[in-house]
């Protein structure tokens, strides 16, 4: 896939270090409030999602289909890409609902086993949630029938310990590389326009793309075996 879709994947650096660096250089104080923070958060992930779903679709469709995807487009036209951005929207906000839960926990005055507690319960049910949805995003980019929240969840049932083990083997190498990286550039990463917090953007910048596209493979090649399990138990029934 690095081969072919080399443009697009390029794309997705760019895109993972522009987020970021508007992010550094934006002035906090605009931000300050609760509100006005979760409010900014939201509008990223929307306008992460909306970059990230052309690049997305194409390596769904590289993986499942083997066709290869050229340019860079926005075929809002069509059903599928406006789809493929909703859910992933909806994902990508999911995955920050239980640090906003803790935040939450927090500004009541908990005990410190109770804020806790609710994080991990919170992070417990976003990662099963997001596991279960796995394979929707491969189904609505081939636009495969029944590609619904509702057979996602049908389709990946008890396969959710499997696909968490799975996701986490093929992450962890990178995860370790974007510590070492904030190791190695040391405090330097904190100080706004700093060559090392530049270097740090563009490491990743390079780190996020892989592991977006290693998550994207993954979750297709979940959605074939599980399509071939579907189609093989239905054989079986008719037979």
């Amino acid at each position: 896939m690095l081969v072919p879709l080399r443009g697009l994947l390029l794309n997705g650096v760019i895109i993972c270090i522009a987020i970021s660096a508007v992010a550094e250089f934006v002035p906090e104080r605009p931000w300050d409030s609760a509100i006005a923070g979760e409010a900014a958060d939201f509008v990223q992930s929307a306008i992460w999602a909306l970059l990230f779903t052309p690049i997305l679709i194409a390596i769904h469709r590289f993986i499942i289909r083997d066709e290869v995807t050229r340019g860079y487009t926005f075929p809002v036209g069509e059903p599928a890409f406006r789809q493929f951005f909703l859910w992933l929207f909806a994902l990508k906000v999911l995955t920050g609902l239980p640090f906003d839960f803790l935040g939450l926990l927090q500004s009541l005055d908990l005990s410190l086993g109770a804020t806790t507690l609710g994080f991990i319960v919170a992070l417990v049910v976003a990662v099963a949630l997001w596991l279960r949805l796995t394979i929707l995003l491969p189904a609505i980019a081939v636009q495969a029938p029944g590609a619904t929240a509702a057979h996602a969840m049908a389709d990946t049932k008890g396969q959710v310990l499997r696909l968490l083990a799975i996701f986490f083997l093929a992450l962890v190498p990178w995860i370790a590389i974007d510590v070492a990286g904030v190791v190695l550039l040391g405090h330097g990463i904190n100080v706004t326009g700093s060559p090392a917090m530049m270097a740090f953007l563009v490491m990743g910048g390079f780190v996020q793309t892989i592991t977006i596209s290693l998550i994207a493979v993954i979750a297709s090649l979940a959605f074939i075996a599980l399509a071939r399990a579907v189609n093989h138990a239905a054989a079986l029934s008719h037979a």
